[in-house]
């Protein structure tokens, strides 16, 4: 679902929203399974970096990512999916210039 966003300026922006999906009773959310890259950020090297969270849902999360000219690329493979996050959630890849993010594409659950 997309939305439009007025900033009170005559500037409006749309940015894509996504619900957050039902959750099983008793679980707070799932493992990472994988990615989408919203912004590749700035002054990256390549390797496994930590993530932090815009949002109170999960925690733990590692990307290994791939880095052109300081810019972290779309290829990145999930390291560890920590746990409790859900679809939609948004992750910040901090120690560059400019932070990356990515929205939480699928899940993964143990029982």
């Amino acid at each position: 679902m997309a939305r439009q966003i007025n900033d009170g300026v005559g500037v409006t922006t749309s940015e894509t929203w996504y619900p957050l999906p039902p959750i099983e009773l008793g679980r707070a959310g799932g493992t990472i399974a994988s990615v989408t890259r919203v912004s590749g950020g700035t002054g990256y090297t390549a390797g496994t970096l930590a993530t932090t969270d815009d949002n109170p849902n999960g925690s733990g999360c590692t990307l290994t990512v791939t880095v052109t000219g300081g810019v972290i690329n779309a290829a990145v493979t999930v390291a560890n999916g920590g746990d409790g996050y859900r679809v939609g959630d948004l992750l910040t890849v901090t120690g560059g210039g400019s932070n990356a993010t990515f929205r939480v594409a699928t899940l993964s659950y143990t029982n």
